[in-house]
């Protein structure tokens, strides 16, 4: 199976060119951590579009955070590393963990038919009776489209106006109305033989989750993953008070996400504070729900994919486990590195077609420069 690069949550252009400006942060420079972070995140700040960025890095057994520029333009206040942002498809790690655990507790199986779980006849969800299977909605071959329904003409509106038509049409978009517009949706390749990004499936995996467990998902993620962390910011939520305001390139104030359906693929706010706790917990591959929601299913000619997790092997064998993130105004990437036992996060309240790219290219430069130390 191909697997192309990751697709963000939504896509927005890059149309602005860089310039030098002065970037306020609270880095106190003097470790070589310090000095790296402080290189990689001004040269990125120097971008007029960006707004806020934070920085969380686990090594050594230790966390760092840092922060630049500001939580709102035209205000001069730093984030934090309590700061909350939507980290968007990140979220799809936080199913993959709670997969693991249906997993290792005997409630699915990875080969089970996801009709097995769904109330109704679905006789579209397979190609060649070759079923879509929970496996294949974990690595993105279940062929099932990114959105319900069919959001393309939307998409070929002036990209400022996308967000807000995504935002008024999924309001009051029903769980309900969801399985009567997939019941519409046409799946054109055998399941597991081709990649196609789908924020469907991962709903749909969340539906099973909360089927399986007779929970919420916002219930599952506390039980198996917040409250055992103490990741006290991180929830399913589109309505914080505490969330940051966000921003395309141009400065103009983006819609939230949409509705806490979405939740599974792209509805989870968090903080750095939360995600270096995160990132700690995946950086333990003796613990079996780690270790199972980090392994690939399928060979790949690219990255691998676990538990939505992407899986980076480099020349020298070594490996890096990441996810990014994309909504219309917020960027993110969590990236691990469990041969080093350091991760890195970071999180944007900035969004454009550039700054996935850059952000996960930071933590590259952050994990390559710091491990060499």
């Amino acid at each position: 199976m191909k697997i192309k690069l990751l697709l963000p949550l939504f896509f927005v252009p890059f149309a602005l060119n860089a310039q030098t400006k002065n970037t306020a942060n609270d880095n106190h420079l003097t470790t070589e951590l310090d000095k790296t972070v402080q290189k990689e995140a001004l040269t990125y700040m120097q971008n007029p579009a960006r707004v806020g960025l934070s920085i969380g890095v686990f090594k050594d057994g230790k966390s760092y955070f840092y922060n630049y520029g500001t939580t709102e333009i035209g205000k001069s206040e730093l984030p934090t590393s309590r700061s909350v942002y939507e980290i968007a498809s990140i979220s799809k790690t936080f199913t993959g963990t709670l997969l693991a655990h249906a997993l290792a507790d005997g409630k699915i199986k990875m080969d089970d038919d996801i009709r097995k779980y769904l109330d109704g006849n679905y006789p579209n969800l397979e190609f060649e009776k070759h079923p879509i299977t929970i496996s294949n909605l974990t690595n993105h071959s279940s062929g099932l489209p990114q959105f319900l329904p069919d959001q393309s003409e939307t998409f070929k509106k002036p990209m400022d106006s996308v967000a807000i038509a995504l935002a008024d049409f999924y309001k009051n978009y029903s769980k309900k109305k969801f399985y009567e517009d997939l019941h519409q949706a046409k799946v054109d390749f055998v399941p597991g033989t081709d990649y196609k990004y789908s924020n469907v499936g991962t709903q749909i995996a969340g539906d099973i989750l909360e089927k399986v467990y007779h929970k919420s998902y916002g219930d599952l993620l506390s039980e198996y993953i917040t409250r055992p962390l103490k990741m006290t910011q991180t929830i399913v939520g589109t309505n914080s008070a505490q969330l940051l305001t966000c921003y395309n390139e141009k400065g103009k104030v983006m819609s939230r996400n949409f509705t806490t359906i979405f939740a599974p693929a792209g509805g989870i706010i968090s903080t750095t504070e939360d995600l270096v706790k995160y990132m700690q917990y995946h950086l333990d591959e003796s613990n079996k729900y780690v270790k199972i929601s980090h392994t690939p299913l399928v060979k790949s000619d690219g990255d691998a994919i676990g538990l939505y997790w992407r899986v980076h092997t480099y020349e020298d064998g070594t490996q890096t486990v990441y996810h990014t993130g994309g909504t219309f105004g917020f960027s993110s990437v969590l990236q691990i590195y469990p041969s080093k036992n350091m991760g890195v996060v970071i999180l944007s309240n900035e969004s454009d077609g550039e700054s996935q790219g850059k952000l996960y290219n930071i933590a590259e430069n952050i994990i390559r420069n710091s491990s060499k130390k």
